[in-house]
């Protein structure tokens, strides 16, 4: 069992030159852009999402799920951006995505800040 854990931990010095972590490091970098961006318009907005980064989590299917919902709730920035408000609707939005696996309350959230 411990020859089989070493060569494992062994493996992690590979794993910045994977392919997935190139991906994970661009849009992690993307979604710390977006909070920066906020920071000095909409304060509560930037915490908001950097809060959001709690939807990407697990592995396999779970991973590839939040990392959807992330992105989708992601996509309301430019809409809540200029809004007083704008920190609040972030944070519906994230909630409606915790809420079920299928993503049909976030729908149901995205929509309505689409009329906003």
């Amino acid at each position: 069992m411990v020859p089989d854990a070493l060569f494992v931990a062994g493996l992690r010095r590979t794993r910045r030159g994977t392919l997935r972590h190139l991906r994970e490091a661009e849009h992690r970098e993307t979604w710390l852009s977006h909070a920066a961006s906020q920071l000095a318009g909409n304060y509560d907005l930037a915490v908001e999402l950097i809060n959001n980064r709690r939807l990407v989590k697990g592995y396999s299917d779970t991973h590839a799920r939040g990392l959807s919902k992330f992105d989708r709730v992601m996509s309301a920035v430019p809409a809540l951006a200029g809004r007083q408000d704008g920190a609040a609707w972030m944070r519906r939005l994230r909630q409606a995505a915790l809420l079920d696996e299928s993503g049909i309350a976030l729908d149901g959230a995205l929509k309505t800040v689409a009329t906003l």
